[in-house]
């Protein structure tokens, strides 16, 4: 940070009430991300997230073993001509 020269007091305080107010709206911003995390975390999200990332699972299993099906069709029909 660099050195600011000031040439009144009343720059300072005009400073200083900026500064004070940056550090409220960092402490909010604190605050509703606490807050976010704690929602994300909570059990019933967690659940869903789970519920999720087996559906995504599953979802991309079957699609893999019906494109493997598909492919091995393919290359014995391509075999028998």
């Amino acid at each position: 940070m660099m050195n600011k020269r000031y040439s009144s007091f009343k720059e300072i305080d005009r400073e200083l009430q900026i500064l004070e107010l940056q550090r409220k709206l960092d402490w909010e911003h604190i605050k509703l991300n606490t807050k976010a995390i704690k929602n994300t975390l909570a059990p019933p999200n967690f659940g869903r997230r789970l519920e999720n990332v087996v559906q995504q699972a599953a979802i991309t299993f079957v699609l893999k073993k019906l494109i493997q099906r598909r492919t091995k069709r393919r290359q014995e029909q391509i075999e028998l001509q």
